[in-house]
């Protein structure tokens, strides 16, 4: 899992194209993880999620807005319908 900083950091998106992209359902809701070495907890997205952003950029690159990319999506494998941060199973 990486944390949600360091993808945006790793991607270029800014916090609030990020969270357009998540309620547009491009992108799923992360999953919030425990911070290691801290207490407290931080949200994370599987490594996947560089995939996801790497197509709609490159849909983007062919001149579709985000909006059209969700409208196409929805109804699709590729439509994120989560309903919203999870925690992830305590296992101890």
């Amino acid at each position: 899992m990486i944390p949600t900083n360091i993808v945006r950091e790793k991607t270029g998106l800014c916090q609030r194209r990020f969270s357009y992209m998540r309620r547009l359902r491009l992108i799923p809701h992360p999953t919030r993880i425990p911070t290691p070495g801290h207490t407290g907890s931080t949200y994370a997205y599987p490594a996947s999620i560089f995939t996801r952003i790497h197509v709609i950029e490159f849909l983007q690159g062919h001149g579709f807005t985000l909006t059209q990319i969700a409208q196409a999506a929805r109804g699709t494998p590729f439509e994120c319908v989560n309903p919203g941060p999870s925690k992830e199973p305590n296992h101890d």
